[in-house]
């Protein structure tokens, strides 16, 4: 199961916005496969349509509860990739989120991809959809820039 290769890392702390690392050790063919590139080249995906969310497999966002995270293609509906995920980890990031950018409510950070090592994707994010066991959209949890209509 790819779920096995990936590794999910936040950092909140300093003046830097914080951020979420995902990093995967695996065999790479396979997965750079299902990025849909050549082995020999790096990813070419597109941040602009990359969602990031969470789907909590408890009712609680408390340290030691856990959900999934999740990276999915907005335009094809395809994931991207997924991991098991503390819930206090993911609070975390967006708590931290809100209060690094306090110009707004909204909140930003940063979302990493790794492949053995080798960084393949950095982009600011300001979009984090947090869902219930019941796979419905958790408002207050989440990071919803003003002006986006889910």
């Amino acid at each position: 199961m790819m779920r096995d290769y990936f590794t999910l890392d936040v950092t909140t702390g300093g003046r830097s916005k914080p951020q979420i690392t995902v990093s995967f050790d695996g065999p790479s063919e396979q997965f750079m496969e299902q990025l849909g590139v050549d082995t020999g080249a790096s990813p070419s995906l597109d941040s602009d349509r990359l969602d990031v969310s969470y789907r909590m497999h408890d009712d609680s966002m408390a340290i030691g509860t856990s959900g999934v995270f999740a990276v999915t293609d907005r335009v094809t509906g395809d994931f991207i990739l997924e991991c098991n995920a503390d819930a206090g980890t993911i609070d975390s990031l967006v708590t931290a989120a809100r209060e690094h950018d306090n110009s707004t409510t909204d909140g930003q950070y940063q979302f990493t991809l790794t492949i053995n090592d080798r960084e393949v994707l950095s982009c600011d994010r300001d979009l984090f959809l947090v869902y219930s066991t019941e796979g419905e959209l958790l408002r207050q949890q989440s990071l919803i820039p003003s002006g986006v209509e889910l």
